[in-house]
């Protein structure tokens, strides 16, 4: 029976794959096309209408605009198979960002095929494994990455996933080390300073967890949030919502922890967070079980029932 199902998940994760893909290509071709079409108006502008006798119909300076008009014109053109092209992209992305599947997302990775930035798509592959729960493959591929050809979030992912493996390890202090690495990187500007500080406010909440002070963490993780404003997808939600509940069954607010907890099991997909919702809403409802067992009296009567009223 697990075995059909897991055969059936499979070929359902194909055919998600396929047809995305097919989208993809779409959109891809459509985007050569519109630059042939763009290659081809230039060239006939260019060599059949705007030669020197141009000047003499029309002037040099209305010549000069003509001219200007024609490549501004081309350039647009450009820019919109470009358009065509990313959209193409971001259905392969909404496949983890949205649909908050990594494993149709990897599957998709797979299809694609691609000369340069081999060093990116790795590290895409490892954000759809480490979010599958395959921690360890994806800290063998992560082990291979060339680090210095990764820029901007690519790198600011690498950092991230390398210190959370390692915090679920056991071994936290290396994510100091990581830290400095990436500190060693920086350039003078906002954006890559905005990255460090998220790295270190994600650091800072798995050592509070550790720690169990659940106000600080909720603290790390509200300056996390700060710095993702405006660039959150639902996966990003769905993975604040498991922090939440952890910082709340921390606290003790069972109720807020179990919103959380089932928020994530409705909405997180097959993301690994899923595993991890049920795993703390077991540990959840064996605590209680534990804490109502231990209320009792061993002849089975609430230990309140045998005190004296007077």
């Amino acid at each position: 029976m697990d075995m059909n199902r897991g055969v059936n998940r499979q070929a359902d994760t194909q055919m998600r794959a396929n047809a995305i893909m097919k989208a993809y290509r779409m959109h891809k071709w459509i985007s050569h096309g519109i630059v042939l079409l763009d290659i081809f108006f230039l060239i006939y502008m260019v060599v059949f209408k705007m030669d020197y006798r141009i000047d003499y119909v029309v002037g040099g300076f209305a010549s000069l605009l003509l001219t200007i008009s024609v490549f501004a014109l081309y350039g647009v053109i450009a820019a919109i198979a470009i358009l065509v092209k990313w959209l193409g992209g971001v259905k392969i992305d909404k496949a983890l960002y949205e649909e908050c599947d990594p494993f149709v997302y990897e599957a998709c990775l797979d299809r694609l095929h691609t000369i340069f930035y081999k060093e990116r798509f790795a590290a895409l592959h490892v954000m759809a494994r480490y979010y599958q729960g395959d921690s360890r493959s994806a800290e063998e591929v992560l082990r291979n990455i060339n680090l210095y050809k990764l820029k901007g979030m690519h790198k600011l992912n690498y950092y991230i996933l390398m210190s959370a493996i390692c915090f679920e390890k056991g071994e936290g202090m290396r994510a100091a080390e990581f830290e400095q690495s990436y500190r060693r990187s920086l350039r003078k500007n906002k954006k890559e300073q905005m990255y460090f500080q998220m790295l270190c406010a994600s650091n800072n909440l798995f050592r509070a967890m550790e720690n169990k002070d659940y106000k600080a963490a909720f603290d790390f993780l509200a300056k996390r949030k700060v710095l993702d404003a405006g660039k959150c997808r639902k996966w990003t939600y769905i993975g604040y919502s498991l922090w939440e509940a952890k910082i709340y069954a921390g606290l003790g607010d069972e109720k807020s922890a179990r919103l959380n907890a089932e928020y994530v099991l409705a909405e997180g997909g097959r993301l690994v967070y899923v595993e991890r919702a049920k795993a703390l809403l077991r540990e959840m409802g064996s605590a209680e079980k534990e804490k109502f067992a231990n209320a009792k009296s061993p002849d089975g009567e609430s230990e309140s029932a045998g005190v004296s009223n007077g």
